[in-house]
């Protein structure tokens, strides 16, 4: 068998096989999926068998540990539950043709590389296409074995970082989620970017993940004084022997270091995952002589970005001070708990229980898309009522300016207007809602019995903490929660999920429009009713 083309042939006598009974090798390597099996899978609820009898569940199966790689395996569990970005990858034409049509080159078949034509390298297209792999098997209901072997992946990863992460070799789930975000979406923009004339860059990573926050710093800047009526340093200055200088007058002149002023700026910045710090844990041990492991709840940590905080940072000899806020919520947003403080000495992790809400976690108070903190409010975007108002010029600019990829089609083929102004209000509950739902929760356990505190050595794996990686994903079609650890899947309780010392949360915007076309047929539903009763 080819494959790269999953082509069969006999040899020597080089003919090809055409046998309908070798159809299951080829959907085991190479799963497809078309749009009605992508509309439905996440309301499939039918266990598949594997060649061995094992029943699994398409998307929560376990993915082999090829020593040390656990935290590999739980970011890519975690991604393939975001529903935008698990569709597109299920559909390799859509990123094939992305990176110039060159996918069987990229992969290793034929001639010609992958490597000309835009922001990306031959190694970032690769990378797409493995990635996809991966998503593809973890849906497929033709897979032979119960688990996925991300092998081929895991090589494609240690060459493109060069060696950053290692198989055998204990990495972070954060870092590895932030290198791979970033690696996809150069491998998608390079020649997507080209090809569409999409001078902005923006993939399937951006338009899922992207969110929008400012900051404002204080800085205060050092104020030079000088004394005796000269300037410090002059050219007509002569050095007396003493490290100072002399003027010409007999007079010293002094060079004071005086109270200056704030210096205030205010820059935007995007973001695909905000890091929040947990509250140091307590020094001293409770009454009965064991460690107090505190609990904090996720909104007190969430206070650095209500736009009123202020975090102190002196560095250098210089005092900054800093408040921010969001002005554009994604529509899954990423938060990092940063559970680790690294210094030249040890690596140290913080245990504290950080409880956050499974459904209807509210970010309104960190959200001001026009203003600061203080006055902010949803200025920047329309109500209800001017929707109504607006003219279908507006409306269709107003529907792709916030969401142009996956309304464009819907929004050109919108025959009445009540049709767009519904389409614009769905997008406006979208982009202006504040309320998630966790889909995702990364859980980093450390070794029974092992310090927390721990020393590092000078050798290549210092800084890296021990213990292992799992992670919980929510089912939508039977509204239960799974906890997948490399090969081992198990259903589990939502109120154990957030007592665990949990490393990374993905949570998904409530009222999310992943299907275009139905909300079109909504929209044309809610315009004859509306002129139905017009007519009346």
């Amino acid at each position: 068998m080819n494959l790269h083309n999953a082509r069969i042939y006999c040899l020597p006598d080089n003919y090809e096989v055409l046998d309908s009974s070798l159809d299951d090798i080829k959907r085991a390597l190479f799963p497809s999926f078309p749009p009605s099996d992508i509309a439905r899978l996440d309301s499939n609820t039918t266990l598949v068998r594997d060649v061995h009898g094992v029943s699994f569940l398409p998307g929560f199966i376990g993915l082999n540990n090829l020593k040390n790689t656990d935290y590999v395996n739980v970011v890519l569990q975690a991604l393939a539950h975001i529903v935008p970005l698990r569709d597109f990858f299920l559909q390799p034409s859509l990123y094939q043709d992305g990176v110039g049509g060159e996918a069987i080159a990229a992969t290793g078949g034929g001639g010609g590389g992958g490597g000309g034509g835009g922001g990306g390298t031959k190694a970032h297209f690769q990378l797409v296409l493995l990635f996809g792999e991966v998503m593809r098997k973890l849906w497929s209901k033709y897979n032979f074995k119960s688990t996925v072997s991300p092998h081929d992946f895991l090589q494609e990863v240690v060459g493109a970082s060069g060696k950053r992460f290692k198989i055998g070799k204990q990495g972070e789930a954060a870092e590895f989620l932030s290198w791979l975000l970033h690696h996809l979406h150069v491998g998608l923009v390079g020649r997507e970017g080209k090809k569409k004339g999409n001078k902005g860059g923006s993939s399937v990573i951006l338009e899922c993940l992207q969110g929008e926050i400012k900051v404002m710093t204080q800085t205060k800047v050092k104020k030079i004084l000088t004394l005796g009526g000269g300037k410090a340093g002059r050219e007509d200055e002569e050095d007396d022997g003493t490290g100072r200088n002399v003027g010409r007058g007999g007079e010293d002149d002094v060079a004071e270091i005086g109270e200056g002023e704030w210096v205030e700026t205010v820059a935007k910045a995007p973001f695909l995952f905000l890091t929040v710090n947990i509250p140091q844990t307590p020094l001293f041990k409770d009454s009965q002589g064991g460690v107090i492991i505190p609990q904090v709840p996720l909104y007190s940590v969430l206070e650095k970005f209500n736009g009123r905080k202020v975090v102190d940072v002196v560095k250098g000899g210089v005092h900054t001070r800093k408040k921010c806020w969001i002005t554009r919520l994604p529509r899954y947003l990423i938060l990092s708990l940063a559970r680790l403080t690294r210094n030249h000495f040890f690596v140290e992790k913080n245990p504290t229980i950080v409880n956050f809400p499974v459904k209807n976690l509210e970010m309104k108070d960190y959200f001001f898309p026009d203003e600061g903190g203080e006055e902010g409010g949803k200025g920047g975007l329309p109500t209800e009522e001017e929707l109504a108002v607006m003219s279908v010029g507006e409306l269709k600019a107003f529907v792709l300016a916030h969401w142009g990829g996956g309304a464009a089609g819907q929004v050109r083929g919108a025959v009445e207007k009540a049709e767009l102004v519904e389409i614009a209000r769905r997008v406006l509950l979208e982009i202006g809602g504040t309320k998630y739902d966790l889909v995702a929760n990364v859980v980093h356990d450390s070794p029974p019995g092992q310090e927390k505190k721990e020393a590092t050595s000078r050798g290549e794996d210092s800084g890296v903490p021990q213990g292992t990686y799992r992670v919980h994903v929510f089912n939508r079609a039977s509204d239960q929660w799974y906890e997948i650890q490399d090969l081992h899947v198990q259903e589990t309780l939502p109120q154990l999920i957030t007592i665990s010392e949990s490393c990374l949360l993905i949570y998904e915007k409530k009222g999310l429009v992943h299907d275009w076309q139905a909300t079109r047929e909504v929209a044309s539903s809610v315009a004859a009713a509306t002129a139905g009763k017009g007519g009346q």
